[in-house]
């Protein structure tokens, strides 16, 4: 028994991980699979009641608290678009226009990728699921397309913490860091097309006499903003909010959180004005399993993620630095540490901002005092690139996991589509990263 105990926090961290993908690979739910492991491994670590009592401290955190109502409700407004007929309207409109399905499909992910939001891609996912009308898509591609393309922009979109705390380490100009990291955007887009989105529409879900041109629809652009109007109010509301509240005292996530849930009620009105006899029918949604097991596996990343942050000891050391710390004393070459620990971060917290904070400190502090721009800027991209695939790989990341349970179906499947996208990404990381090196 001591013997278990005293395994390296890695070997901890990665039984639970290989544990709740076997649980969900035997049936039973993913939250429920996590928040299994997440006790266990609290349990693991040998605080006693102290660490149940921090887990059970987390979820009465403003931040925390606020994230499962918000995911609540963002179902609700997703339900509340279908009834109103709003997403068939905004559908509709986006084929007569663009005609491309595999644009389309993509495109509305990446769209709502440009507004940080906890769980973002739950947004997104009713929109991709209303683009496959001719049940072309198999749920494991639909869950790939919907999650990797929410996330093509947080490589150096500003609104994004994760890029800011990255600049911020990094020590690298706004600018200069801008430069670097766009074209991994572009890197994305193509990995995207080639593994996850290349083939559909080809020949499949056309209608009888349905033609290339758009001479047989009208794009009406005022019927469309009708349509959407709804989600502009959420999105203007959370940016607005996410701005103006830090300056008031209320920062950082909370201050994400709480703009997303002002910005949430009043889409809601938005979206039932006129159509107040569809609002109790809409209702019957918080009715069924699947929006309780969505509520469950929020609690159960909450609580997972408490389970690697708390403090072990006086010092105030946790899992992740303990396997951090671990690798460290390995011994292996510098390259192979600035590869690992963010990778290994990214997959251990599921979020940018977590594998940053990390992982940054100990690879930049490697690197000695003053490091060149070269040197600086080939380490930020190289760090972060392979950070955020442990992050994107991860099955701690909320989106993924959301987005899976969204479309029922376990978050296995999804890897054969993201595997192919995240290795194009590991090595458009290595060629810029030299890239940087030499020419700058």
């Amino acid at each position: 028994m001591d013997g278990l105990f005293a395994l390296p926090a890695y070997a901890k961290i990665l039984f639970s991980f290989l544990g709740i993908l076997l649980l969900n690979r035997f049936g039973a739910p993913l939250g429920v699979a996590i928040l299994t492991f997440a006790l266990l491994l609290t349990a693991w670590t040998g605080t006693g009641w102290k660490g149940f009592l921090y887990q059970a401290e987390t979820f009465i955190q403003p931040q925390n608290a606020l994230l499962p109502p918000i995911i609540l409700l963002l179902l609700f407004f997703s339900d509340s678009l279908k009834r109103t007929g709003r997403m068939d309207r905004t559908i509709a409109g986006l084929k007569d226009w663009l005609r491309k399905k595999h644009i389309i499909i993509a495109g509305l992910p990446a769209l709502v990728g440009l507004l940080p939001m906890p769980a973002g891609a739950l947004f997104s996912a009713p929109f991709v699921a209303a683009m496959d009308e001719e049940k072309e898509l198999v749920p494991p591609r639909k869950v790939a397309i919907n999650y990797w393309f929410r996330h093509i922009w947080e490589y150096w979109w500003p609104l994004y913490p994760g890029v800011i705390l990255a600049m911020q380490y990094a020590g690298l100009p706004v600018l200069t860091y801008f430069l670097i990291q766009v074209p991994f955007t572009a890197a994305a887009i193509l990995g995207g097309y080639l593994f996850i989105l290349r083939g559909i529409g080809k020949g499949k879900g056309k209608r009888e006499g349905e033609g290339n041109s758009r001479e047989n629809s009208v794009w009406d652009p005022r019927a469309v903003f009708a349509a959407i109007l709804p989600i502009g109010i959420l999105v203007l509301v959370s940016i607005l909010g996410s701005a103006l509240l830090p300056p008031l005292g209320v920062k950082g996530t909370l201050a994400n959180l709480v703009a997303m849930l002002a910005g949430l009620i009043l889409a809601l009105i938005a979206s039932f004005a006129g159509r107040a006899d569809v609002f109790r029918p809409a209702l019957s949604i918080f009715g069924k399993k699947e929006i309780w097991l969505m509520f469950v596996l929020v609690l159960g990343i909450q609580a997972f993620s408490a389970a690697l942050l708390c403090p072990l000891d006086a010092a105030g050391g946790t899992l992740v630095t303990g396997m951090r710390d671990e690798l460290v004393r390995t011994g292996i070459p510098l390259i192979t540490i600035v590869m690992v620990i963010p990778f290994i971060s990214g997959a251990v917290t599921g979020v940018a901002f977590g594998f940053v904070g990390a992982s940054f400190p100990i690879v930049f502090a490697l690197l000695g005092p003053d490091p060149s721009l070269a040197v600086a800027a080939a380490t930020t991209s190289f760090a972060y690139t392979f950070g955020y695939m442990g992050m994107m790989l991860s099955p701690m990341h909320a989106c993924f996991v959301v987005t899976a349970e969204y479309f029922h179906t376990p978050i296995y499947g999804a890897y054969r589509y993201l595997l192919g996208p995240a290795a194009v990404m590991l090595a458009t990381a290595g060629v810029l990263s030299a890239a940087w090196y030499f020419l700058l």
